[in-house]
C-alpha cells in the first residue's frame, strides 16, 4: 500500500467496517472472491485488505488452527473497480501445522501472493524480552485527524489532504510533532490503533485477519521520517513491496494496540521497516516487517 493510504467512503473517522474487510465468498474448491473496496493515495487497493482477505481465504481451508505468520508480496497494483479472486494452494497439512500459499488475481494477473503458516497451540517455553515503550495511554492522545485539523495552519497540503479525513483504522499518534514538523534523528514512530467494528467478531482467526489489515497501515513510511515528510506527495512516493507479520498471541482488534515502528536502514530507493505490536498490558502480540519503495520524485525546494 501507499503509506497513509485511505479507503474512501463516508464522513466518519473510519471508512471501512470489519465486516467489509472480511467479506469473501467461495467460488469453487479453494477459491474465493473478495471485493476490492476503497482506494489509497496512489489510487490502488489498500495492501492491508489484500493481506487480510488472502489470510482469511487460507484459513477457510484449515481446520481450527490459528495463523502464526504470513509473508506477502505486492506484485502489481490492484484495481478498485475489479473483484479479486484468491486462489489457495495447500502446501502441507500435518497434525500440528498447515501451510498455504494464496495468489490474489485480477483479470488473470497476479497482484499479490501470500505464504502463511497455521499451528495448533501446544505447551512450550515462554518469554518476552521486548518492552513496550513508555507512552501516554490512548485516552490522553488526540486522534491523528484532530491533530491535523487543530494544526492545519502549520501543515502542508499533503498532510491535510491525507490525514484530516477518515482513516482505515482509528489511530492516535504518539508525539506527532516529531514527524509533522521535524526530521527526527531516529527513524521511529509509535501510535495506538484499533478497529472498533471488530467488537462484533467472535472468531479469533478473523481477529487475526483484521490485525493483518491494520498492521499494514503507517508502517512503511517510518523509513522516510529522517529525510522528508513521510506521506505520499508530489515529491515523495512510498509504496509497500512486501509485508510480514508474526502472531505471538491471540488479539482483539477492537481494543487499543500500540504499534512501535522503526527503520533500521534505507538505500537504493528502498526503505526497510520493522514493528512491534503491544496490547495495553504491555504484552507483545505481534511483530511486523516491510520493505517499501522510497522514491524521491523531485528534490525539495
Amino acid at each position: 500500500m501507499a503509506d497513509g493510504g485511505v479507503e474512501h467512503g463516508g464522513d466518519a473517522e473510519m471508512r471501512v467496517s470489519a465486516g467489509e474487510i472480511l467479506a469473501i465468498e467461495p467460488v469453487g474448491e479453494d477459491r474465493f472472491i473478495g471485493g476490492a473496496g476503497g482506494v489509497n493515495h496512489i489510487g490502488t487497493v489498500f495492501g492491508g485488505r489484500l493481506a487480510a482477505q488472502a489470510l482469511l481465504s487460507a484459513a477457510r481451508t484449515v481446520e481450527a488452527m490459528p495463523p502464526t505468520s504470513l509473508h506477502g508480496y505486492f506484485l502489481a497494483p490492484a484495481q478498485i473497480s475489479l473483484p479479486i479472486e484468491y486462489r489457495v494452494e495447500r502446501l502441507r497439512d500435518s497434525r500440528r501445522f498447515a501451510h498455504r500459499q494464496v495468489t490474489a488475481v485480477q483479470e488473470g494477473r497476479a497482484v499479490f501472493t501470500l505464504l502463511c503458516q497455521f499451528h495448533a497451540p501446544e505447551d512450550g517455553f515462554v518469554h518476552q524480552a521486548a518492552a513496550m515503550p513508555d507512552v501516554p495511554p490512548p485516552e490522553e492522545v488526540p486522534t491523528l485527524q484532530q491533530f491535523v485539523r487543530d494544526n492545519g495552519d502549520r501543515l502542508d497540503f499533503a498532510a491535510i489532504r491525507n490525514f484530516s479525513g477518515a482513516l482505515p483504522i482509528e489511530m492516535r499518534a504518539i508525539a506527532p510533532e516529531a514527524y509533522f514538523y521535524e526530521r527526527p534523528r531516529e527513524p521511529e514512530r509509535a501510535f495506538w490503533f484499533r478497529l472498533p467494528g471488530a467488537a462484533t467478531i467472535d472468531d479469533p482467526r478473523e481477529q487475526a485477519c483484521l490485525l493483518a489489515y491494520a498492521s499494514d497501515y503507517w508502517l512503511a513510511g517510518v523509513s522516510a521520517t529522517p529525510h522528508g515528510f513521510p506521506t505520499n506527495s508530489s515529491s515523495l512516493l512510498i509504496s509497500s513491496l512486501d509485508h510480514s507479520l508474526w502472531f505471538h498471541r491471540p488479539v482483539r482488534c477492537d481494543e487499543w494496540l500500540l504499534h512501535h515502528t522503526h527503520s533500521p536502514a534505507a538505500g537504493d530507493g528502498l526503505g526497510f521497516a520493522q514493528g512491534r505490536i503491544f496490547d495495553r498490558r504491555g504484552r507483545l502480540v505481534a511483530s511486523t516487517a516491510q520493505e517499501c519503495l522510497l522514491r524521491q520524485l523531485r528534490p525539495d525546494a
